[in-house]
């Protein structure tokens, strides 16, 4: 728990945008996965508001759409087997280039 409160704070407070494009989460079998509901409370339980139900995404990564600290929209991709945050996207990038 606390290496994943760790990556959490230094990926959302460091790296303001991450490219997910290309990332590989995990190659372990769906049925090691944690359940989505765990990972959105783990998310919940480290700060993270408005936390969309964690979804299959490419390269085997739960995709949750949710609010970090400061109140920006970001796009985290997660390691469905332990809930380590590998990625994370700027939504409020998208909203200038019209996405």
């Amino acid at each position: 728990m606390r290496n994943f409160a760790a990556a959490l704070l230094v990926a959302l407070v460091i790296s303001p945008l991450a490219q997910a494009a290309g990332i590989q989460c995990t190659t372990a079998d769906k049925s090691t996965w944690l359940p989505p509901a765990k990972v959105k409370a783990m998310l919940e339980q480290h700060g993270v508001s408005n936390v969309s139900a964690p979804k299959a995404g490419e390269g085997n990564c739960y995709v949750v759409q949710a609010t970090d600290g400061s109140g920006a929209r970001k796009t985290l991709y997660l390691n469905p087997t332990d809930g380590a945050l590998m990625a994370i996207e700027d939504r409020a990038l998208w909203g200038r280039f019209g996405l």
